[in-house]
């Protein structure tokens, strides 16, 4: 081991002391002359004492790490003047946490420093057991993990189905019967609720909202049963076939959104919002025909008829999203609505109150994005929180280490423009392989957008395992002011050209040699690997993409309407 290397070691097991308040005074003088005179040191004991917060919050008091955080913040350790704390602002967070830097952001350590003590080094593998479960390895038939298997042969584990997304003014049947938000539904779940509104995410992309009373049986990714009550079901493309069993009639998606009733008497309605289905009649002596509906069209199924009924569909009949309505009234001016797949914004968020987790971000339908994907969160301890910033502006905190955000798996094309708005923290502690990524798209080939440390922010794809490197790579000039900027990167196979501007002003070319066009998740603010370190920390306030290459008009027109509505200057 080298001088340096020990010297290294010596340093970390007196600050791993410290934090355990082990220290002698001799050992606490001499860590802070090298807090004072170290520039190296400070860094390297600000990342620890950021993961050493992390863990305590699991598994130690808090006042330990908050008292020695104020020790070796003290005015003696001090190279520059304290500066006043503004309420609500980066510079306020900062200071509040001055001694851990930011207490939220601990992802680099995890990945990058290998020489910290064994005993910080056997805390961070508890947090990791702690924070990174695999639903896969959890939700068997029998309840039980692999972990707690005695070795004796266990019932093969059902399919998981979907998760619960979302409750509103729900009454069940029994007590038996309940669910809670995030909770998985295995096949075969049967869900009985006398009133209000359950709504289910299915694994393959569909949503469907249970409008109580109401008796629905998750058969299995692709097949549901609606004895009776009412449902909405929106499913994308990749999940066509989708199909619901009622006790009239079978009914089969082919990528649309719609709506199912079933009363007492099992006498079935089939509503199309949007697309097309096909459906037949379930009787024995009426015509298995398939009938055709499409936008607008309804059929019923009678109990005592034997041929389907037509009529005009009934929209307003049914529960199609939870949470209050916006209607494009109130919604901002957005320009260009033209190809638009996703739009998410924070101020648009609603029936949560500041500094609380958002566990969903929904969607905002409006010109061509008429598909809710809706991102979700189903673990709290990795919902961003929404905050507002010192303009009184609403985003989404991601705190650089556990939060993000999921999308249900999407359609994407060969052509895709997005636009993030976002405020970096005062840290940022990810890699410069990857950085804090601001939103990913699925496996391999994969687009990515992301903020480094001298807050340059990157756009490229990543082509997958064995490739030599990423394609359609371009990286931004530094930001050099901390407020609120504008990133967008447009990808485009087809013509085979990728660019990257930052507040309005291009940052340069690229190629884009391969296509993308695939379903599959997206992720807002870290890489879906939760042991890479490229989180982000900081906020994100809002997220567009569009089905597209924007022309240099449509550039034009975005660039300027959130430079506008976030307060940007010209030319920053």
């Amino acid at each position: 081991m080298s001088d340096a290397s020990a010297h290294h070691r010596d340093l970390d097991e007196i600050l791993a002391d410290a934090l355990e308040g082990l220290a002698t005074e001799d050992e606490l003088t001499r860590l802070s002359d090298e807090l004072r005179q170290n520039a190296e040191f400070r860094t390297r004991a600000c990342r620890y004492l950021v993961d050493d917060s992390l863990i305590a919050e699991l598994i130690l008091p808090a006042r330990q790490v908050k008292g020695l955080v104020e020790s070796l913040s003290a005015p003696h350790l001090r190279t520059t003047p304290a500066r006043r704390k503004t309420p609500g602002s980066w510079l306020g967070f900062f200071y509040e946490n001055r001694g851990a830097v930011v207490a939220a952001a601990a992802a680099v350590l995890l990945v990058g420093l290998s020489v910290l003590h064994l005993r910080a080094l056997k805390e961070i593998d508890r947090l990791h057991s702690l924070a990174v479960v695999d639903i896969a390895q959890v939700e068997t038939a029998d309840g039980r993990s692999p972990a707690q298997s005695d070795g004796s042969s266990s019932p093969p584990a059902k399919q998981v189905v979907g998760r619960v997304s979302g409750l509103d003014g729900v009454e069940w049947e029994s007590d038996e019967q309940a669910l809670r938000f995030g909770e998985t539904v295995l096949q075969g779940r049967m869900i009985s609720l006398t009133s209000g509104v359950v709504e289910l995410l299915l694994t393959t992309g569909a949503k469907v909202t249970i409008e109580g009373p109401a008796k629905f049986e998750a058969g299995s990714t692709i097949e549901t049963t609606l004895d009776h009550g009412r449902i909405a079901a929106a499913v994308p493309r990749a999940a066509r076939g989708f199909t619901i069993f009622t006790p009239t009639s079978e009914v089969v998606d082919l990528g649309t959104q719609f709506g199912v009733s079933v009363d007492d008497l099992g006498d079935t309605e089939v509503h199309v919002f949007d697309g097309d289905v096909v459906a037949r009649s379930r009787l024995k002596n009426a015509s298995t025909e398939l009938v055709h509906a499409q936008q607008n069209q309804a059929v019923r199924f009678g109990s005592t008829s034997d041929k389907p009924q037509r009529f005009a569909a009934r929209t307003a009949d049914f529960v199609r999203r939870l949470g209050p309505a916006i209607t494009s009234e109130s919604l901002p001016p957005l320009p260009v609505v033209k190809d638009l797949g996703v739009w998410y914004a924070a101020d648009l968020v609603s029936n949560i109150t500041l500094n609380q987790p958002v566990s969903s971000w929904r969607d905002v339908l409006v010109g061509d994005n008429e598909f809710p994907d809706d991102a979700w969160q189903f673990e709290e301890g990795r919902c961003p929180l929404l905050v507002e910033d010192d303009a009184d502006r609403r985003a989404l905190r991601f705190n650089g280490w556990s939060t993000y955000l999921e999308t249900a798996p999407m359609d994407t094309s060969d052509r895709q423009t997005v636009f993030v708005v976002y405020a970096a923290g005062p840290a940022n502690f990810a890699t410069d392989h990857q950085g804090g990524i601001l939103l990913k798209y699925p496996t391999a080939p994969s687009l990515e957008v992301a903020v480094f440390g001298d807050r340059s922010t990157h756009g490229w794809v990543w082509p997958g395992p064995g490739s030599d490197g990423n394609v359609g790579v371009v990286r931004s000039a530094p930001v050099e002011a901390s407020g609120v900027t504008v990133v967008a990167y447009t990808y485009d196979a087809v013509a085979g050209r990728s660019e990257l501007w930052n507040n309005g002003v291009s940052q340069g070319q690229s190629d884009a040699p391969i296509g993308f066009k695939q379903p599959g998740q997206r992720y807002i603010g870290r890489h879906p690997d939760l042991n890479l370190a490229a989180a982000f920390f900081g906020n994100i306030y809002e997220v567009l993409i569009y089905d597209a290459a924007l022309d240099s008009e449509a550039m034009a027109a975005l660039n300027g309407y959130l430079a506008e509505r976030y307060g940007i200057p010209p030319g920053l």
